[in-house]
């Protein structure tokens, strides 16, 4: 293991060229605790609970955790006992049966075992000279209004051996490494410019911010639904656009956010012209249900790559701090679809709905027509 990883903590301040004092540390710390605990699992040591808890508590460990695992309590105790399996040789006999049987917690984990090496390299070398620095913000500001085009001071990165997501909070980036080092194979800096998307938008952080008073009773549901939508589909254009593209990644990207996104989009219509009609609201739990827990990737991404393609850039952007034009402008782009590809539209009784909501909710600025 290189000398730099024997310290539990390694923060490097490194110098941004957008002006003096803008700076961000990379933190290393919840990656290095994870080859500790592992290296003890190697020699069948058990991880006790005071030792599993001592991890979770670990800044980079409590922002991750807390996003993606959230309070799924039981889910968190399923990964922790992949661990256990994938690493301790007493139980290999088992370790290849869930291997052989396809569950994801151990082909993740055992990815992360048998790459151990380069993860520790590449988290070495980034620590010293992370190359995407300045890529990450030219990818992040392409999609983002002017008014957001700046450095943000203070940022810290942090980089954990768990799961294989990333997540933007007020605390920082925090990185899985399976994340991270996958993506170099795609292109370099695309997915931290995706988390820095959040960053710079800042409303991504305040549910409240971008509406001009808080959700009322029945529309929260909804609301959320936008938002996030609006959210992930924005930032989802730095990477999953890129991956759109790429041979390697384009049938999983329409697997997963282009094949259910009229589905989605169509329930969510029928849910929206029964709350137009004063039926019962649909609730945040049904949307997240209804989009599959992916907080607002699907349809978000179907939705912004729609808008993008029938040329309403500018609009996009425009409007990227309000979720009710967000929705408005992919109806205008849906009924334009210059691509014939036949994306869904939202029903007259719905847009009439989101109209309504616009002038209840959104900011002073001209709402998109929803005609085409």
């Amino acid at each position: 293991m290189p000398a730099s990883f024997t310290r539990l903590l390694l923060l490097l301040t490194l110098l941004l060229a957008g002006g003096p004092g803008r700076a961000q540390t990379i933190d290393t710390e919840a990656a290095t605790a994870y080859w500790k605990i592992t290296d003890a699992l190697r020699h069948n040591e058990p991880l006790t609970d005071a030792k599993w808890r001592e991890f979770l508590a670990l800044p980079a460990n409590k922002v991750y955790v807390s996003s993606i695992f959230g309070s799924d309590t039981a889910d968190l105790a399923a990964y922790r006992r992949a661990i256990e399996v994938v690493y301790m040789p007493r139980h290999d006999s088992l370790r290849q049966a869930k291997l052989k049987a396809g569950r994801w917690y151990y082909v993740l984990v055992n990815n992360y075992k048998e790459h151990e090496q380069e993860h520790q390299a590449f988290l070495a070398e980034t620590a010293k000279n992370p190359a995407y620095l300045e890529k990450m913000y030219t990818y992040a500001y392409e999609y983002l209004p002017t008014r957001a085009h700046r450095k943000q001071p203070a940022l810290q990165l942090c980089y954990t051996a768990l799961g294989d997501d990333a997540t933007s909070q007020q605390a920082g980036i925090v990185f899985s490494l399976y994340d991270a080092y996958s993506y170099q194979r795609v292109r370099l800096g695309i997915l931290e410019a995706h988390e820095l998307h959040h960053q710079l938008l800042g409303y991504a952080l305040t549910p409240a911010e971008n509406l001009t008073r808080p959700a009322q009773p029945g529309d929260e549901g909804l609301l959320w639904l936008l938002r996030s939508a609006l959210i992930e589909g924005l930032a989802d254009l730095t990477d999953k656009q890129v991956q759109l593209a790429a041979p390697t990644d384009s049938a999983e990207m329409r697997q997963r956010y282009f094949r259910p996104a009229p589905r989605v989009l169509h329930q969510a219509d029928s849910a929206i012209q029964v709350q137009a009609a004063g039926g019962p609201a649909a609730t945040e739990r049904f949307y997240r249900r209804l989009t599959g827990g992916s907080n607002g990737h699907l349809p978000g991404f179907f939705m912004a790559y729609t808008i993008l393609q029938n040329g309403y850039r500018e609009p996009l952007l425009d409007h990227a701090d309000d979720p009710i034009a967000f929705a408005l402008l992919y109806q205008k782009a849906a009924q334009k679809d210059k691509h014939h590809q036949h994306p869904p539209v939202f029903s007259a009784a719905s847009v009439r709905y989101l109209q309504q909501l616009a002038r209840k909710y959104a900011k002073p600025q001209p709402v998109p027509s929803a005609t085409k």
